[in-house]
């Protein structure tokens, strides 16, 4: 009878970054029986054996190289080497060949969804959760108490031992309710849309503002959130197909909000640099409405500057938010996470694919004023077939100064424009915004649901 031949890698569901050839070399290792002494093969699914050499060592350990993309299981046997008796064999799958995307920010891409009706699970979209372990992507996706570095917990009271950490992250695994995020929905689609298999590299930690994330912090290593994604990244084979980034809320803060753009402009860069890839797809989320949350000019301030950064970042794509259910003052609820999860989804098929059959949702491209300034014109790029129709477009405010003037928001007959009326002239110098303040009631959204993202305050 031939021995059972244990791996010690890879672990099932571990995904591999495709190279440009749509292949990645897979390496594996098993633990040799004493009593085996042989020639060794293996194979892929269905695929011919391939004789790598003899088992002559306690551990056997080689690559298979240029696996092409898809879902794969990998097959190892012995035989005597001189005859063809099988001394063992094993086997290991699913293992996948498909696209790595960092999952990265503060407690929004966590993701804080109540753990009821979550996204079921699918083979091919695979997690490497903290802790460093490949499985089954389910959530929640992020467990901050089991990641090997300290910037994740090193915040705990009374100290960071082993056996305490041990006990925190066993009550989070007990007691948690919530963790439904964007990250499984993100996967899916674009394992439909496009049947490559998607990991996801879990890096996020809630609460954390940009000088947290600073890319200067690199070299503290787990000690720094950057430093800790670089290792997760290397962990996992060094090369990703893009990031996902939900962040912002807390930066929304009358004291550093203005070192918001650039300190994005600079980590973005710094990224990108770091992993030899300067057009690495970035897609992010502009921060959801706020019901009460700090200062509500920063909170704005930091949607508008977000919505600025797509133009200039190159190769990334704002997915907005503003029209999500929160959960609670500041947490879109699982239901919107799903959305937002499939909108990045659509943008990862226009970075990367080219293939997305959808547009970025509206974006405003023009506002024209007529001859005497009652009516303001607002044209869109982006529109997925028409706006949904309305009987009044709300969220939108045209200022002077310190005053705000009186105004209707209207759709067009085609669905293509909103035309604002207001009850008396402009003056020379105005200022437009959308969705501003709290809890703003938004109703501007194309066939697809996407939403206008907020903006403003623009000269018109």
């Amino acid at each position: 009878m031939a021995f059972k031949l244990e791996f010690s890698g890879p672990a099932a569901h571990h995904v591999y970054q495709r190279d440009e050839r749509n292949t990645a070399d897979i390496a594996f290792s098993v633990q040799v029986p004493e009593q085996v002494n042989g020639r060794v093969e293996a194979r892929i699914s269905a695929g011919a054996w391939r004789t790598l050499g003899l088992a002559n060592e306690p551990v056997f350990a080689s690559v298979l190289e240029a696996v092409p993309v898809g879902e794969h299981t990998l097959y190892i046997r012995i035989l005597s080497s001189d005859s063809k008796e099988l001394l063992a064999e094993g086997e290991v799958g699913p293992v996948f060949v498909g696209d790595l995307w960092i999952v990265a920010g503060q407690s929004n891409a966590e993701g804080c969804g109540k753990l009821i009706d979550v996204e079921e699970p699918q083979s091919g979209v695979s997690c490497f959760y903290m802790g460093d372990r490949w499985d089954l992507a389910v959530d929640p996706l992020c467990w901050v108490f089991e990641s090997p570095d300290p910037i994740h917990w090193m915040h705990l009271p009374e100290g960071a031992s082993e056996e305490r950490l041990k006990e925190y992250a066993a009550a989070y695994r007990r007691d948690r309710v919530q963790g439904a995020g964007f990250g499984i929905p993100f996967g899916k689609m674009l394992l439909q849309h496009t049947g490559i298999p998607v990991g996801l590299l879990m890096v996020a930690h809630g609460g954390t503002s940009m000088s947290q994330w600073s890319e200067e912090l690199a070299e503290e290593g787990g000690r720094s959130l950057y430093g800790a994604m670089l290792r997760v990244i290397q962990a996992s084979g060094g090369k990703v197909k893009g990031c996902l980034w939900y962040q912002g809320e807390s930066d929304a803060d009358d004291s550093v909000v203005g070192l918001y753009y650039d300190r994005m402009v600079r980590w973005v860069a710094s990224l990108r640099r770091d992993l030899g890839d300067a057009e690495l797809p970035f897609i992010y989320a502009q921060i959801a409405t706020v019901m009460n949350w700090g200062s509500e000019e920063a909170w704005n301030r930091i949607q508008d500057n977000q919505l600025l950064l797509e133009s200039v970042l190159g190769n990334a794509e704002l997915v907005p938010t503003i029209d999500a259910v929160l959960a609670d003052a500041i947490h879109p609820d699982a239901s919107s996470l799903r959305d937002i999860g499939h909108r990045m989804a659509w943008a990862a098929l226009r970075l990367v694919h080219d293939k997305s059959p959808t547009q970025t949702g509206p974006r405003l491209a023009a506002a024209i004023w007529n001859d005497d300034r009652t009516e303001l014109t607002l044209e869109f790029s982006g529109i997925n077939g028409r706006l949904r129709p309305v009987e009044r477009a709300f969220a939108f405010q045209v200022t002077s100064g310190n005053e705000v003037l009186p105004l209707i928001g209207h759709m067009d007959n085609d669905g293509q424009r909103i035309v604002l009326k207001l009850e008396q002239p402009a003056p020379e110098s105005c200022q437009l915004r959308h969705g501003r303040g709290l809890n703003p009631t938004v109703n501007v959204r194309d066939e697809l649901g996407i939403p206008l993202p907020v903006f403003g305050p623009i000269s018109i």
